[in-house]
């Protein structure tokens, strides 16, 4: 088979390097093949045994496969990381890391509020295995500090926090972890590599659901974690295939086909957010537009040292509670109601449908739940958005 190399663009701009590095031209062919097959076969016995020792040898694609593997290479490139190992799901990612970096009697100092995924894992089944989690306010650093104990392992957290979009301040963690000779993890799903890139403010482990803004099409469940190639090769070689949560073959091809169009994706989705954006705050119905990249935020020079942009994800707080949010919600046409985001189309939901109490007892967030509403913006027309919520917000 004639098999030649694309020209290396590691290390050229993102959306250069995502349109050509990582892949192989099969006959010239643009794009590359969808490797459905489960096994690989051999020629001998003995060449059998040599794959045993070879980096990319494939032999049965619950452990390897050349289709994931591209779409592996380009998100360590995007995310300035050494390697990738992709999964099935964002949750699949989420639990085959910590199970991987944790044992029995370990702890865990952990953001909130958080993605409920990572919650419910966390307080229900970790917790089976004599693994413990605190929940902090990262923006508290004494918090953080007092939360850490002898037994705790590694700090979780987020870019954005969950629904409320809020940041802390990523080089004062890192240094709280190193001090503690701690690992950091983060989920940068929310912010992802167009605005942020966690590794290069030293974060040690990287966790996407690649379902949303990388895979951009909303066809695709798949989870991807990014770090050294020796912490990558750990996950890969033990958990990864012990737990058998690996990303199928085709899902993986669709991810790389997102990802050709990652970059003009996210600058159209931030075109679209800041005049979205604009519009909320000036609406009376509005009580806050929580978007840490606007100049009214609080938290805007913090956030504009550490994020390049905005993404088209963000969330408002209606005066009129729940009641308002409810009728908003029912009222708008093109915005559709659903619980992920990221892709082409426009998305609305509320943390009061879904997030767990017991995260946000007690704290400012309680009262805000109910009254707030996340949106995904997509990539529909920005005029007819605005002409739909505009209306709807007119009617309430």
């Amino acid at each position: 088979m004639n098999i030649q190399s694309r020209k290396e663009t590691k290390d050229a701009g993102s959306q250069t390097m995502l349109t050509h590095y990582g892949d192989e031209s099969f006959y010239g062919a643009v794009v590359p093949p969808v490797f459905m097959n489960t096994l690989f076969s051999f020629e001998s016995y003995e060449a059998f045994q040599r794959s045993q020792f070879q980096d990319e040898a494939f032999y049965y694609s619950r452990v390897s496969n050349p289709t994931p593997q591209i779409a592996e290479k380009k998100l360590a490139a995007l995310e300035k990381g050494e390697a990738a190992k992709l999964f099935a799901s964002g949750m699949a990612a989420i639990s085959s890391t910590l199970l991987h970096c944790l044992r029995q009697g370990d702890h865990v100092v952990c953001s909130y509020p958080i993605y409920n995924g990572t919650y419910q894992l966390l307080q229900t089944l970790l917790i089976k295995f004599g693994i413990t989690a605190d929940y902090v306010d990262f923006r508290q650093l004494d918090q953080v500090r007092a939360a850490i104990k002898p037994n705790t392992k590694l700090l979780y957290c987020e870019g954005y926090s969950t629904f409320f979009m809020d940041v802390f301040d990523i080089p004062a963690v890192v240094e709280i972890a190193k001090q503690h000779k701690l690992l950091t993890i983060m989920d940068n799903t929310c912010a992802t590599p167009a605005t942020m890139r966690p590794i290069e403010w030293g974060i040690d482990i990287v966790i996407h659901s690649a379902s949303k803004y990388l895979s951009g099409h909303s066809d695709v469940t798949a989870g991807v974690v990014i770090s050294t190639q020796s912490w990558i090769d750990g996950l890969a070689n033990n958990d990864a295939i012990l737990l058998g949560a690996s990303l199928a073959p085709l899902d993986a091809w669709l991810l790389t086909r997102g990802l050709k169009t990652f970059g003009v994706r996210m600058k159209q989705h931030a075109e679209s957010g800041r005049q979205i954006a604009a519009l909320l705050c000036k609406h009376p119905q509005v009580a806050r537009v929580n978007l840490p990249l606007l100049r009214e935020h609080e938290q805007y020079e913090l956030a504009v040292s550490q994020f390049s942009d905005i993404t088209g994800l963000f969330s408002f707080e209606l005066h009129g509670g729940a009641d308002a949010v409810r009728r908003l919600m029912n009222s708008l046409r093109l915005f559709q109601i659903g619980v992920s985001w990221g892709g082409f189309e426009s998305l609305i939901y509320s943390p009061g449908l879904s997030i767990h109490p017991e995260q946000t007892t007690r704290t400012e967030w309680e009262t805000r739940l109910e009254r707030t509403i996340r949106m995904s913006i997509g990539l529909e027309d920005v005029e007819d958005l605005m002409d739909d919520l505009q209306r709807g917000l007119d009617e309430l």
